[in-house]
């Protein structure tokens, strides 16, 4: 285990001369120093055997295999923090932090991908900047003036509990079956499917509140692929903006109508939106969605790493039998903040699982839908 160490210490320090604003410090709210500090590794020991823990997978424990913050990353902190935890079998789960102002999980893929080639000694990529030329610096932007700070205010304190689900091929079959047929001119994807699952099931629960907050619902777009004509897939940087849809009455909505409004909101970022954020469009664009955000709301916000490669990711011991999601959450005078997320990935049975993290007030209510119970199996094994 200590050369197996030895050698991904090695060749990431290699590859951190190329991808070198992972090892910078956060400077500002929009801004990296990329110093070449380097950046935290840590090495945990698991006193246990892999194949246990992804035969009966404690989603609440994962979280201890990420390295530890007890607060919001602010200037001087590092971008990207790793953690190796070596299972007493041999085994081994890679897990990273990296700051979302510097880059995406696009971006972060091509990461791993890079440095998994440089491990095997085939080489690898130089650093893709081409997109950055589209997107101007703008020293006139104020730094509370970004979607994330926007969207912010609907943070709350509370208690935030994972779940895990996940959506079989064959599952995702019929409901794709029934989407289409509905709309047979309209192609749905798996992502578009499972993200109005859950939505449906979290509007259904949120109006079961006595006091009904409207839903705030982001899904965030990958803008590579909206403009024309695209990016690189492995472009660089945070490329993502949110497709924000509003609910003021989540009262109960047919699915086929929540896919239309889920693939509505999508289709809203396109060439045109690009181009109007790399100009000085991007400050009525913020204006815009500052003016759209009521003053109170119940915020779900989604994310797909999808088809982004990470599933493909090999340092020379095979590919990953799993991956999972995290979002960390935080303190403010040891009362927890955080907010409702569902992050999407590819499972390894060719279908979706969906990693959530919700207040607590809601966990029964959605464990309870119908949707969730008949499409969805809750945290089966891995293996």
């Amino acid at each position: 285990m200590s050369d197996k160490i030895q050698h991904l210490k090695e060749s990431l320090s290699q590859t951190l001369v190329t991808f070198y604003p992972f090892a910078g410090i956060i400077r500002d709210a929009l801004s990296a120093d990329c110093n070449d500090q380097g950046l935290p590794f840590f090495v945990a020991k698991v006193k246990a055997r892999l194949s246990d823990f992804l035969q009966n997978p404690n989603v609440e424990l994962t979280k201890k295999f990420f390295p530890r913050e007890e607060k919001l990353p602010g200037p001087g902190d590092s971008v990207m923090l790793i953690q190796l935890n070596c299972f007493d079998c041999g085994s081994i789960a890679l897990c990273i932090k990296f700051n979302h102002i510097i880059a995406d999980m696009g971006s972060a893929s091509t990461f791993l991908q890079r440095w998994a080639a440089n491990a095997q000694g085939l080489g690898f990529a130089p650093l893709n900047c081409v997109a950055q030329s589209s997107f101007p610096q703008k020293p006139s932007l104020p730094n509370n003036l970004t979607p994330i700070n926007l969207l912010g205010k609907y943070l709350s304190a509370g208690k935030f509990m994972w779940r895990r689900y996940v959506f079989d091929a064959s599952a995702l079959s019929i409901l794709k079956a029934q989407m289409s047929s509905s709309s047979p001119s309209s192609t749905v994807s798996r992502v578009n499917v499972v993200t109005a699952v859950m939505l449906k099931c979290f509007l259904e629960t949120v109006a079961a509140e006595k006091d009904v907050k409207p839903v705030v619902m982001t899904q965030g777009v990958n803008l590579r692929r909206r403009v024309t004509p695209p990016f690189p897939d492995d472009s660089f940087g945070n490329l993502v903006w949110p497709a924000v849809s509003l609910w003021r009455n989540p009262e109960e909505k047919e699915l086929t109508e929540l896919v239309r409004e889920v693939k509505k909101g999508i289709e809203k970022i396109d060439g045109e939106f690009v181009s109007r954020l790399g100009s000085d469009g991007v400050y009525e664009l913020l204006e815009a969605l500052r003016n759209e955000m009521p003053q109170e709301g119940t915020w779900l916000a989604f994310t797909s790493w999808a088809n982004i490669g990470l599933s493909e990711v090999d340092f020379g011991w095979g590919k990953p039998v799993w991956m999972s999601g995290y979002i960390p959450q935080y303190y403010e005078s040891e009362t927890m903040i955080g907010g409702n997320f569902v992050i999407l990935l590819d499972s390894n049975c060719g279908g979706i699982e969906a990693w959530s993290i919700l207040n607590e007030k809601y966990i029964a209510g959605f464990e309870k839908n119908d949707h969730i119970r008949k499409y969805a199996r809750f945290n089966p094994s891995v293996i």
